[in-house]
């Protein structure tokens, strides 16, 4: 080994932490894979053309964009938890305890954003024209069902990457700066959005941080973001 190149690897790897570096280094590379080959932009490059006749073509690249995340932010994350760092999967957020805080929170939080959605909704005029983020959401309840259903497996697949993979991966070395660190690429995640949810979501990603952290898992936060999210879409839909 060139001598510089040891100088130097002794110098910049000297008390790294070897699960929080492989959590650190992968992230950015899930998040890119995420947007390179998750996007509906990739749908419509790729795969459009082989359903120009399909009924419910104008949705199609939705649900390709809810559900690639399953690959890109939970799946390749829980192969590097158990063949990289060797952790056990249930440590970074698979499970439901401390029940009566999750599930009191979920209400709370769901019953106190309702308010707060219909007055955006009526006197911010992005929200009514951004959700449903697909007209074709409202062809008819089965569709809108089934458009909901995928809108959760994408809540559930953030919510395990942010507050599971990252959160749970930086504790050890960061403890409870973990917190913001993870709310980083989140809130950076959100600049598509209406320019109020993208700067509440400073404060989303740090509550939600807080309550993984307390009850050990990221499932009651995947639950409240998926509640406020079908709530938007619903009361769009009855605003229109």
């Amino acid at each position: 080994m060139h001598p510089w190149i040891k100088e130097n690897g002794e110098k910049y790897l000297h008390g790294w932490d070897r699960r929080s570096a492989i959590v650190l280094i992968s992230t950015p590379v899930f998040l890119t894979l995420y947007h390179f080959i998750g996007r509906r932009r990739v749908f419509t490059q790729l795969f459009a053309r082989f359903f120009l006749e399909h009924p419910l073509r104008r949705i199609l690249k939705y649900f390709y964009w809810f559900w690639m995340p399953a690959i890109t932010l939970l799946l390749l994350p829980i192969l590097v938890i158990k063949l990289g760092v060797k952790d056990r999967i249930r440590d970074y957020g698979f499970r439901l305890t401390r029940g009566r805080l999750g599930w009191g929170f979920v209400l709370g939080g769901w019953i106190l954003m309702l308010p707060l959605i219909a007055l955006a909704l009526q006197f911010l005029p992005s929200f009514q024209q951004k959700y449903p983020l697909s007209d074709a959401a409202s062809t008819s309840w089965k569709v809108f069902i089934a458009y909901e259903i995928s809108y959760g497996v994408y809540m559930f697949c953030w919510e395990f990457f942010f507050r599971g993979f990252m959160l749970f991966g930086l504790e050890k070395q960061f403890g409870n700066h973990s917190i913001l660190i993870q709310n980083i690429p989140f809130v950076l995640k959100h600049t598509t959005k209406p320019f109020t949810e993208a700067v509440g979501s400073v404060v989303t990603g740090i509550v939600l941080g807080v309550l993984a952290l307390e009850t050990r898992s990221f499932i009651y936060g995947a639950a409240v973001h998926w509640l406020v999210a079908v709530s938007m879409d619903v009361l769009a839909l009855a605003w229109k």
